[in-house]
């Protein structure tokens, strides 16, 4: 939408658009898209030595943010609706009571290997979605985990792997931890949450 000048012309300036969480249908589009991109790296490094330095991508940000926000109902119950957060925090949970949380989301692959950092664990929810070999192998399952109130079992920023992650103190008993077969599994409405 263009914004208006005092002389009621149109600037070039645009106004900021709201970021948006991708469908469903798009998160699987890019799932597929992940896949192909794995495996042609796959396929250059068995046909070529070389090839062996190149990396495999990263996993956008907002693709891991927008599996949480479809899953919302399947990760944090019944009534809770989640939406980008913004500045204030990767995701945010609204309930009907207009209670609000503030989530961080961190995803994972092969090593399951993060950063924590202070905006992370000042969140009321951490959510850990761990693809392991997924993408490299073209297959395979996704873990979740969901800790509430990091900060209070995790002091200080660090850097650290999932087994690293559960040796905390308290963090085993207070962890929510989901296992998907499939994306599709993970984004069915309909599945009982545990």
């Amino acid at each position: 939408m263009d914004e208006i000048v005092s002389d009621g012309t149109p600037s070039r300036r645009r106004t900021a658009k709201a970021r948006e969480p991708f469908s469903r249908q798009l998160i699987l589009e890019l799932d597929a898209a992940l896949m192909q991109a794995f495996s042609a790296i796959r396929e250059l490094r068995i046909q070529s030595a070389v090839a062996a330095m190149i990396q495999y991508p990263p996993l956008p940000a907002s693709f891991t943010e927008s599996i949480v926000v479809a899953a919302a109902k399947t990760l944090f119950g019944e009534g809770w609706i989640a939406s980008y957060g913004g500045s204030s925090s990767d995701i945010v949970l609204v309930n009907s009571s207009g209670q609000r949380r503030r989530v961080e989301v961190k995803a994972s692959g092969r090593n399951a290997f993060q950063e924590l950092k202070a905006k992370d664990l000042r969140a009321d929810v951490l959510v850990w979605v761990r693809f392991g070999r997924r993408y490299e192998l073209g297959a395979g399952p996704i873990a979740i985990s969901v800790l509430e109130n990091p900060g209070q079992l995790i002091h200080h920023p660090c850097r650290l792997d999932f087994a690293r992650f559960e040796r905390i103190e308290g963090v085993v008993a207070q962890q929510k931890l989901y296992s998907f077969s499939s994306l599709e599994e993970l984004l069915n409405e309909n599945r009982p949450r545990r």
